[in-house]
């Protein structure tokens, strides 16, 4: 039923789709549970470019996080991916998501021509928090230079979702 990539997608638009169907069984369709599939998508999008954004934006978050140098093709696809989703995407007129479109794109421009490294350029750094401030993100009470990145969060190494899958199960 589901297309999903992760299992632990697909198991949380199951456990969503149970949710309603044991409330509602009438209104539980297979486009019910396409939306919450979509939903969960988008979702993990807008968070997985957010993440990328509070990296560039937060130095020690940076630090902790990037073990490695992002592959290129992989992050601007990412952006290239949220950019066409959040243009076409059903939302209100004033979501701070359509707020974000032109920074990702100023993001994306620096990062074509930008030579991967741990250093990151400031204009980066500045359109990254332009992005956050657009998304209605909060500046971090000690700033965003001096931000460790959240509490909850393991220190993992930075690796971008893979492209979901155009087909198959």
């Amino acid at each position: 039923m589901c297309k999903c990539n992760d299992q632990s997608t697909k198991e949380m638009a199951d456990a969503i789709y149970e949710s309603f169907r044991a409330q509602d069984p009438a209104r539980a369709t297979p486009r019910l549970r396409a939306g919450i599939e979509e939903a969960i998508k988008f979702a993990m999008l807008i968070g997985s470019v957010q993440l990328l954004m509070g990296i560039l934006a937060a130095p020690r978050f940076r630090e902790k996080v990037f073990q490695k140098v992002p592959d290129r093709r992989a992050v601007l696809d990412l952006l290239d991916r949220y950019t066409a989703e959040v243009s076409t995407a059903d939302i209100a007129p004033d979501a701070p998501d359509l707020r974000t479109i032109e920074p990702t794109r100023q993001m994306r421009a620096l990062l074509e021509t930008w030579e991967f490294s741990l250093d990151i350029p400031e204009p980066i750094v500045q359109v990254a928090r332009a992005w956050l401030a657009a998304r209605e993100t909060p500046e971090p009470p000690e700033g965003w230079d001096e931000w460790p990145g959240p509490e909850d969060m393991p220190p993992p190494q930075f690796e971008l979702p893979a492209p979901p899958s155009r087909g198959g199960p």
